[in-house]
């Protein structure tokens, strides 16, 4: 899907129709088009096309899928896995059992998924949301996504004892905690779930030097999970400046089905929030409990797939008190295309 080229031409830049007109359109264009028998002819095409939200889902699943990782290690000696990033498991002999309890042995499979920066959170969908004790939604600095898992005979396995996981950084922060994925009314497969992270209360990590696959000695966190699933290295963002809610306007056509808001923090490589309130009657994304910073520069970052080819905006702001944020104009490329723009993000 991704090398297709085709142009397709979708209605970003239209402002005409209102919030009120838009909604009414999503609820009853259903009705008449598979209620009706008659000619589709007045109904328009691009408005069709714009609707759907299937193909965007399926990129972010199938995007989870191809940064996974497999490799085989024996369960009753243990062993390493080395991740293309830089990230090391250590599983002591006899780490795994069978759903029933049963010590796993022989060779088992390990899948493993690293994430360190903001671009490839954004395409498998994995924001730096973190929810406090008492329910609030706030932004993270991470210093690495991982989802781990390990199977049998297509069976999956549980942990035994808990195992070492090592991040590289150039750069030890020591408000650095290990987080928690909790799955977000999700019953699918791990890999396919949402998540909000949360504090592991017994997450403390430390700095330390592992020896790389190739010999080379590497600084990086270390510390210890005791479950499968998906981990993160976090920090709470810290800003003093009063806070504000943040709203952001997508293109008509655009709601919660079918695209993604972001917030990338200026000069923080590590810092993607995903506005994940959507009100249907004002058809706006925000944040929870309006805590961005005012004055705080920031790129939003609109996205959605349509017809093979990704539709994306990506607007500079400095944050305002009751900050409202109108996507205006839309791109139509690549995967590619959009990944070198997030890069060149600061």
């Amino acid at each position: 899907m991704r090398t297709k080229n085709t142009a397709i031409t979708l209605p970003n830049n239209s402002r005409g129709v209102t919030k009120t007109m838009k909604n009414f359109f999503l609820l009853f264009f259903p009705i008449f088009f598979f209620g009706s028998c008659t000619n589709n002819d007045d109904v328009d095409p691009e408005i069709l096309e714009i609707l759907g939200g299937l193909e965007y889902k399926a990129e972010i699943i199938e995007n989870r899928n191809e940064a996974k990782q497999v490799i085989n290690i024996n369960a009753t000696s243990g062993g390493e896995v080395y991740g293309v990033e830089g990230t090391i498991l250590h599983f002591p002999a006899n780490s795994f059992l069978h759903q029933n309890g049963d010590p796993a042995t022989g060779s088992v499979t390990i899948e493993l998924v690293e994430i360190y920066d903001k671009t490839k959170m954004l395409l498998t969908k994995m924001p730096t949301n973190g929810k406090r004790p008492n329910g609030d939604v706030e932004t993270l600095i991470s210093g690495g996504e991982f989802y781990i898992n390990a199977h049998k005979n297509q069976e999956p396995l549980q942990l035994a004892n808990p195992i070492q996981i090592f991040a590289p950084t150039d750069n030890f922060d020591n408000q650095m905690v290990l987080f928690t994925g909790q799955d977000n009314d999700c019953t699918d497969d791990d890999l396919e779930c949402d998540v909000v992270w949360e504090e592991n209360e017994q997450g403390a990590l430390e700095i330390i030097q592992r020896e790389g696959p190739n010999g080379a000695g590497v600084t990086g966190y270390g510390g210890f999970i005791s479950n499968f699933g998906w981990t993160n290295i976090d920090r709470w963002y810290n800003d003093p400046r009063p806070k504000t809610i943040l709203q952001v306007d997508v293109p008509d056509g655009y709601d919660n089905t079918n695209c993604n808001v972001y917030v990338t923090y200026d000069e923080e490589p590590t810092a993607l929030a995903l506005l994940d309130i959507y009100d249907t009657e004002t058809g706006l994304f925000s944040e929870h409990y309006g805590l961005i910073p005012i004055g705080l520069e920031v790129h939003i970052i609109f996205v959605s797939v349509q017809e093979g080819q990704y539709v994306y905006a990506i607007q500079a702001a400095t944050i305002e008190e009751d900050h409202l944020e109108i996507i205006g104009t839309t791109s139509t490329g690549t995967e590619a295309d959009l990944i070198a723009l997030i890069n060149a993000l600061p």
